[in-house]
């Protein structure tokens, strides 16, 4: 497998597989060997193209850069509307910890696999002078990400918000954010799954997600759902468990590669914060070893 970026930006849609909600593309730059229907034996989504359905107008991208030690040294989100640049990072590696920019970085576990297991980073990115707080990241003995703890890096004994993950099988189903202080609700939320589409590799679904929702996808927050993401809903409160407001996406028309990577997928309903991507047609682009 050569070591470059597989793009597909164009599909011709074949013969559907069990339901209208698979297809295989007939199209694909291919895996290095002259079939052109393989992704490759060990590949990772280096892009997200988000694409206008209707018209086929670009959106937006986002795109990691991604070197010969299966490291993420880049990552751009870029408006096509606007034409402008969103979000930039350049990891920089030293040891067991990534550095995100200088007041940011992410701990991992080992320099082997690099799953995250902490965040330091600012409340307030957009303020250089909120304090900062630090994320905890628990995973089970089957290599899933249970829970998330917040704490102010200042007062670090004290837990101010939790996250937890619930899973069926290997996907995650159901999630809650409390407050730590007051066990209220901050958010929940409630995700299904397509039974049929078993894709490799495919996005990370952490509803919860707004600080790093750039940046997840390229790094290792442990096993990734085994199914094709269905429906997201996830369900906002105020203080006192009011419900404030709900945002609903679905997910459908899953076109797959022969080795069952997901080359785009129409993502309709609701913007997500934990989506890197508004309301679209996903196309998406791997990096193999």
């Amino acid at each position: 497998m050569k070591k470059a970026s597989i793009y597909i930006f164009s599909f011709v849609l074949s013969a559907v597989l069990f339901s209208c909600s698979k297809e295989y593309s007939e199209e694909n730059t291919g895996d290095g060997t002259g079939n052109p229907l393989i992704v490759g034996a060990d590949c990772r989504i280096s892009k997200m193209v988000y694409i206008d359905s209707t018209s086929g107008a670009g959106i937006g991208s986002l795109t990691a850069n991604i070197d010969a030690f299966d490291r993420t040294t880049d990552v751009t989100l870029f408006d096509s509307l606007g034409f402008f640049l969103v979000y930039n990072a350049q990891p920089v590696y030293k040891n067991d910890t990534i550095f995100i920019n200088p007041d940011e970085y992410f701990l991992t576990e080992n320099t082997v696999t690099r799953r995250i297991i902490k965040f330091r980073g600012l409340t307030d990115p957009s303020d250089p002078a909120s304090p900062l707080h630090d994320i905890l990241y628990t995973y089970n003995t089957a290599g899933q990400l249970t829970s998330k703890s917040y704490r102010l890096a200042a007062t670090p004994t004290t837990v101010y918000q939790t996250v937890n993950y619930t899973y069926t099988g290997d996907n995650i189903t159901h999630m809650t954010s409390q407050d730590a202080i007051t066990g209220e609700m901050i958010k929940d939320a409630d995700v299904t799954y397509f039974s049929n589409v078993i894709p490799r590799r495919f996005i990370y679904v952490f509803p919860d997600e707004t600080v790093n929702a750039n940046l997840q996808q390229f790094f290792n927050f442990g096993n990734r759902a085994a199914n094709g993401i269905k429906t997201l809903k996830v369900r906002n409160y105020d203080p006192g468990n009011v419900l404030r407001d709900s945002t609903q996406s679905v997910f459908s028309k899953y076109v797959m590669s022969r080795d069952n990577y997901v080359l785009s997928v129409l993502m309709e309903g609701d913007d997500q914060l934990s989506i890197p991507a508004t309301e679209s047609l996903i196309r998406f682009s791997y990096k193999c070893k």
